[in-house]
């Protein structure tokens, strides 16, 4: 038996090799080549790390985001009885991790993936063998390149889904930034008034239409924001711009959704970013903040935490920050954002909820 390396899994092998094998029927895809056999192994969510870390409060986390290790080992693909298994063992995975400052662990051969932290959590990443495979319930899932395989057991025929990198701040960015050109305004609260009624800053407007651009991992439909309009103190407001400009206009945005990773397990996201206007040919377009526009000592900070039925999980940052939470079926996120800027008061602190 093949002992997981993983430090949150105990691992049982209840089959140790050939095609599924003690499933009659099941071994249309576990065929690396003819003659050829795949190496797997059923791998149980560790109840005692389960309890453990239920004992555990969020004063004992240590703090920071979760820290990555690679390892080397080259270990059998793992199987996992159910969706369910497979989730509830990457949730421990993260807890720990965030707890108790353990890192996560993926093989080395996996490194270039965590370009698609988003649609391939790192928590999931690490479920996944050196050859990037991983199997739940009679799916297999194969990453190859700049796209993954998913194969159940009944279709000798694997569909290939492409990766994409979706940055979620980007993605509003151009959305608002859209919204401002069409509404022809020149502040995010005088469009969305434009776009909606009552209360529209910081409020969800019912049929709010940021979908994440074309990519399918999105959902079109929870999407709860809040815009807050204000102005730097002193800022570099354009690109090249060698000397600061005060009084420069500004806007924060808060914003809560949801995306779907690539084994389609839900999850609930919360971001807040600092963004500042920009005059282009009679228009007005949203730009990122860098540190470098601002002077030196300008105190800045960003805060989120998301919560689902699965836990919180927080983020802090200087300028923007996002963190994200796995969600069940027909349950909510919630989400609690704040943000602070040297010499500007009223920034909004926001409750989402979807």
């Amino acid at each position: 038996m093949k002992n997981i390396k993983l430090p949150v899994l105990s691992a049982i092998l209840l089959c140790s090799v050939v095609h599924f094998g003690c499933d009659t029927g099941s071994d249309l895809f576990l065929e690396k080549e003819e003659n050829e056999e795949m190496e797997y192994e059923y791998v149980e969510v560790d109840l005692a790390l389960m309890a453990k870390l239920g004992q555990m409060t969020d004063t004992d986390a240590v703090g920071g985001e979760p820290q990555i290790e690679f390892f080397d080992d080259q270990e059998p693909i793992k199987r996992f009885w159910s969706y369910e298994d497979y989730y509830i063992s990457a949730d421990l995975i993260f807890e720990k991790s965030r707890l108790t400052g353990e890192p996560i662990l993926i093989h080395q051969s996996l490194q270039r993936y965590l370009e698609y932290k988003q649609l391939i959590p790192p928590e999931e990443l690490a479920l996944v063998n050196y050859e990037g495979r991983l199997i739940i319930g009679d799916t297999l899932y194969t990453l190859a390149g700049t796209s993954y395989m998913k194969q159940h057991v009944d279709d000798p025929v694997a569909g290939v889904i492409d990766l994409s990198v979706f940055d979620p701040s980007r993605e509003m960015k151009d959305y608002l930034s859209r919204l401002l050109e069409d509404q022809g305004v020149s502040r995010l609260t005088d469009a969305l008034i434009s776009h909606k009624s009552a209360n529209p800053s910081c409020g969800r407007p019912s049929d709010f239409g940021f979908a994440g651009g074309t990519n399918p991992a999105r959902s079109v439909r929870y999407t709860d924001m809040c815009a807050w309009d204000f102005n730097y103190p002193s800022i570099k407001a354009n690109p090249g711009d060698t000397e600061f400009t005060s009084n420069s206009p500004g806007a924060v945005v808060m914003w809560n959704t949801s995306y779907t990773t690539w084994t389609r397990a839900r999850r609930g996201i919360a971001n807040t970013r600092f963004f500042k206007y920009r005059n282009s040919n009679g228009g007005y377009f949203l730009d990122y903040v860098s540190s470098a526009d601002l002077p030196a000592g300008q105190t800045v900070s960003v805060s989120v935490t998301v919560i689902t039925s699965r836990g919180r999980s927080s983020g802090h940052g200087t300028l923007s920050t996002w963190a994200s939470k796995r969600r069940t079926k027909g349950r909510g996120t919630r989400s609690t954002h704040s943000a602070s800027l040297g010499g500007v008061s009223g920034l909004p602190t926001y409750e989402a909820v979807d």
